[in-house]
């Protein structure tokens, strides 16, 4: 049986063209689908380095945050410690220096007048009162010493802080004032027996004491407050 090829020329023609289309079709999606591809990787790739970067990020904050903490927790509780002890050493040192010149005062001044001699009684006063002014300016070398080294706190506080430090500073400028008013009172009334004057004066540094340790208390709270938010 022949075959007619002319007849099928034109249907072989469709087929070509079919297939070139198709040809056509799948060469353009394979690139459009290359390039998507192409695109989402890059998307991810910059996605990946995004989030590598934040992570980075926020580890350098964390590590600077940290930092900052253990910095100031350290100076703060260096702080503490450094008041802590002035005012233990200070108490401590006073009583120990000055019980032995009211004793020597008492042993002296009492022979003296035991013997009704003046002169003596005098010289028992004055060795007193410089015993206690020598006394009273190492008391206020001490307090200078402590301002001096507040200074670094100053550096780093907040300034809710910084107004505390300010009041703490005058407080104890108030308490070393009388307590200077005190020792430079004592000889004149222990020569009259003036316990209620004494007395007065001891009530009053007290006092002055309470309100320092307010003072302390609010710093401590504020420096906590402080820490908590880095």
């Amino acid at each position: 049986m022949e075959v007619n090829l002319e007849f099928l020329i034109p249907y072989l023609n469709y087929l070509v063209l079919a297939l070139i289309g198709l040809l056509v079709l799948y060469v353009k999606t394979y690139f459009q689908e290359r390039a998507k591809r192409s695109a989402l990787s890059a998307t991810n790739k910059k996605l990946v380095e995004e989030t590598e970067s934040i992570k980075k990020e926020h580890q350098l904050d964390l590590s600077k945050r940290r930092y900052q903490y253990e910095s100031k927790k350290e100076q703060y509780l260096g702080f503490f410690k450094l008041l802590d002890k002035f005012t233990n050493e200070a108490t401590l040192k006073s009583q120990a220096e000055l019980i032995p010149i009211i004793d020597e005062f008492n042993k002296n001044y009492l022979n003296a007048s035991s013997q009704g001699n003046k002169k003596k009684e005098n010289i028992a006063v004055t060795v007193m009162s410089k015993k206690i002014q020598k006394l009273t300016f190492a008391s206020n070398e001490e307090l200078t010493k402590l301002k001096q080294e507040t200074n670094t706190i100053r550096i780093i506080a907040s300034k809710d802080i910084l107004k505390k430090l300010e009041l703490l500073e005058q407080s104890y400028d108030e308490i070393m004032e009388q307590s200077n008013q005190i020792m430079s009172d004592l000889p004149k009334h222990m020569l009259v027996n003036n316990q209620e004057k004494m007395n007065q004066q001891q009530e009053n540094l007290q006092v002055s004491a309470m309100v320092t340790k307010g003072i302390k208390d609010d710093i401590i709270d504020l420096m906590r407050k402080e820490l908590n938010e880095i």
